[in-house]
């Protein structure tokens, strides 16, 4: 992939779990790495889930196979031109396999 096709600045993010010292459990999101990314969105059609419509939108995001990258798992996020997209699959592509892309879902329930 040329450079200039990675337009899109991307951030991953992943979750973690502490206690707030009174035995509730505090979920919080922290940023992982941010680079640039290919990110071409698409259509993914309605569904019902629990009873309500939704309309969730996919999206396909390429970027550079690097150590940091290959640390990102399907349980992280990211978040990119305004919205968090839920990671579905990681693969890596191309023909020395120098890319990862990623399979994502927004407008959806985790």
């Amino acid at each position: 992939m040329q450079a200039g096709k990675r337009s899109d600045r991307i951030t991953f993010q992943r979750q973690s779990v502490s206690d707030d010292g009174y035995g509730n459990v505090m979920s919080n999101w922290s940023n992982l790495l941010t680079c640039w990314a290919d990110m071409l969105e698409r259509l993914g059609g309605e569904k019902i889930q629990s009873g309500a419509l939704e309309a969730p939108r996919l999206a396909t995001i390429r970027v550079l196979r690097a150590p940091e990258t290959l640390a990102v798992t399907e349980a992280d996020r990211i978040v990119a031109r305004g919205q968090t997209w839920n990671i579905r699959s990681i693969a890596a592509v191309g023909r020395a396999n120098e890319e990862l892309e990623m399979l994502c879902e927004t407008q959806v329930a985790t």
